[in-house]
């Protein structure tokens, strides 16, 4: 259908606007209705648009139309020259854009951007202004006059222009030129969709979440760990943007109730493949839809720059140089366990070795490593796999994650048989790995003995090195991290600032914190026991491991994250368990004396029972004598029994 009215060369609906232009000036008493009617016949001779026409005939002014055109639409009318645009807010269209469409940005909000326009009714231009800066737009109005003057006092003279089309009232807009190689014929939802996947690429971003709400559509993705909202797009987009994402992922965009789940294939702007993992979920809104960036470009980071300490390296080290056995990584989802264990295939890998993974999905490709996908709808479970690959006479074997019992009992038994197994658990610790085998049905004399070692992790976030500001924490922060005051003056603490090089996070990147637990033959002997869960934590705190929470607070110390950060992601910053010095007791991190012969083994006040140091006689809290003071004033009162 041709969307042109015969003869006039006017878009459609152009006599709707005609309408509500002259209605509303004869409402406001700008123009009379003889003037009207003048007017629309000389429109319909000429073909001219009627605003045109009306300041051709000096019937109206600019801005008389600019204000009735306001009034009738309920929009502000702004006098650009008295309000003229923010700074920050012009440069979100492009020149050539708001010269094309007479229109200029005057203020910008978070995801809101408010443009004046000398035609508010052209509702294409705003669906298209949206698109194209990913913000929601409010409409008011302006003279074009203000519009074009605005525009050239507040862009640089270099900056790219397009001829104006004269006349009162913009001319029915073009399509926005995109910026993509041919993609000019692309729909604005594939630009959309395009846009948000490019924007995810560029910010390093691990998760893209297109999420409904009640009035539109937020956009979020995961930076360093954390959520951060991106874009507030209208709520007629919804639709549009996930039908393009489950096309471009392949799966059933009629089915709309059920979560789906599949695969896109991209390209960077460099050229490189990326894959996203694409999932479905209908919500009370509408569906949400995540997008996981796998991105194969950043390739496995080499061992050495994980953020393990030198002593907790070379213990990684040794435990890969066993020939048989099992070495678990635990930690939970998103700790880095991954990347952890391609880090240290890549280090294994050789010649002489052959190396099979079980993976869901494949995150890292790594050369002369033959890695495997699980795929449920033929049955390629992480058993199933594994029993193949045992017949594939494997030296190491990689697998993803041990979810249930059948798998756990075919990684112990090949572990026992001469193959290095590696994999992952869902456990706070590494101390509590072995419980965690038992609970799913792995019996503890079997776990003990494949196990070789242990390695628990969390990923804290890197203080950008642009705008991190030395301060000094609160007393209490510093006894939560185990750190005393006097130490705490001689340490140069940092907080988190913001800036544009760690998008006003103050953080840039992640570093990971390490527990390396390898098993020894005393230890094995408490593992094969049932239920010696405090026995095992009691012998790892004697053994001096460097636990979750000391190595996190060396990374502070060092400057490396915040003491906010750290309890963010550690949240039980409390000393490991250990043994009473007088009985040899099993006591816990929380025990104030020994629940077997009664030695007091914390350093509190024993009345009120904050941290004391040892040099103290009296607690400064609560002005009792401390212990150090009672011993003293008990050997005092033997004296002068004595005497």
């Amino acid at each position: 259908m041709d969307s042109h009215k015969p003869g006039t060369g006017e878009p459609a609906g152009a006599a709707p606007r005609r309408m509500v232009i002259g209605q509303s000036l004869r409402q406001a008493g700008a123009i009379g209705e003889a003037a009207l009617q003048e007017a629309l016949a000389e429109h319909a001779r000429s073909g001219e648009r009627l605003g045109s026409v009306l300041l051709r005939l000096n019937l109206a002014t600019e801005r008389q139309i600019a204000q009735a055109l306001a009034d009738q639409l309920g929009l502000a009318c702004l006098d650009l020259r008295q309000e003229p645009p923010a700074p920050a807010a012009i440069g979100r269209l492009s020149k050539e854009v708001a010269i094309r469409y007479a229109c200029v940005a005057i203020a910008v909000e978070k995801h809101a951007i408010t443009v004046a326009m000398s035609d508010p009714l052209q509702l294409s231009v705003v669906q298209d202004l949206e698109f194209q800066t990913g913000c929601r737009v409010t409409q008011v109005v302006a003279t074009r006059e203000d519009i074009l003057d605005a525009i050239h006092r507040g862009y640089p003279d270099n900056a790219p222009t397009a001829v104006a089309t004269p006349g009162a009232v913009a001319d029915t807009p073009r399509p926005i030129e995109r910026n993509r190689p041919g993609a000019s014929d692309a729909s604005p939802i594939a630009e959309m969709v395009d846009l948000l996947i490019d924007s995810a690429l560029r910010n390093g971003a691990s998760d893209i979440h297109v999420e409904p709400t009640d009035t539109g559509v937020v956009v979020r993705q995961r930076l360093d760990g954390l959520l951060r909202e991106v874009m507030d797009l209208p709520k007629w987009v919804h639709e549009g943007v996930v039908s393009r994402i489950k096309i471009m992922a392949g799966i059933d965009i009629a089915e709309k109730r059920a979560p789906q789940d599949g695969r896109i294939h991209a390209k960077a702007a460099d050229g490189q493949s990326i894959d996203l993992r694409v999932s479905t979920l209908r919500t009370v809104l509408g569906e949400k839809v995540v997008l996981r960036v796998l991105d194969q470009r950043k390739g496995v980071p080499p061992l050495e720059s994980l953020g393990l300490s030198a002593r907790a390296l070379e213990q990684v080290r040794r435990l890969l140089r066993h020939s048989h056995g099992m070495i678990l990584v635990v930690g939970p989802t998103g700790s880095g366990k991954t990347t952890t264990l391609s880090s240290a295939l890549a280090a294994l890998r050789s010649e002489r070795t052959n190396i099979v993974t079980i993976e869901d999905p494949v995150e890292y490709q790594i050369a002369g490593v033959n890695q495997t996908q699980i795929n449920s709808r033929i049955n390629l479970t992480f058993a199933s796999s594994l029993r193949a690959i045992l017949r594939q006479d494997p030296d190491v074997i990689l697998v993803g994650e041990i979810r249930d019992q059948e798998t756990a009992r075919i990684a112990v038994q090949a572990a026992q048989t001469g193959h290095l197994v590696l994999s992952t658990l869902h456990t706070d610790d590494a101390p509590s790995c072995v419980a965690r085998l038992t609970d799913i049905g792995v019996e503890a004399y079997a776990s003990s003995a494949a196990l070789v070692g242990v390695i628990a992790q969390r990923l804290v976030r890197r203080l950008c090195t642009h705008c991190r500001c030395p301060y000094n924490p609160e007393p209490e922060m510093l006894r939560t991290m185990g750190v005393v005051e006097a130490e705490g003056t001689s340490v140069t603490f940092y907080r988190a600032v913001g800036c544009d090089q760690c998008h006003h996070t103050g953080y840039q990147g992640r570093v990971g914190i390490y527990e390396v637990l390898p098993v020894t033959d005393a230890l094995r002997r408490l593992m094969a026991q049932e239920g010696a869960q405090a026995l095992i934590a009691a012998a790892v705190s004697d053994s001096g491991m460097i636990s979750l929470r000391e190595d996190g607070v060396a990374k502070v110390r060092a400057g490396t994250t915040t003491p906010e950060e750290l309890l963010r992601v550690v949240t039980e910053l409390r000393p490991a368990a250990g043994v009473c010095s007088a009985c040899g007791e099993f006591v816990a991190h929380d025990f104030r004396v020994c629940p077997a012969c009664g030695q007091r083994v914390d350093s509190g006040c024993s009345h009120c029972g904050r941290l004391l140091r040892p040099t103290w006689n009296y607690c400064p809290y609560c002005a009792e004598p401390s212990g150090a003071a009672t011993e003293h004033e008990d050997q005092v009162s033997r004296l002068r029994i004595v005497r």
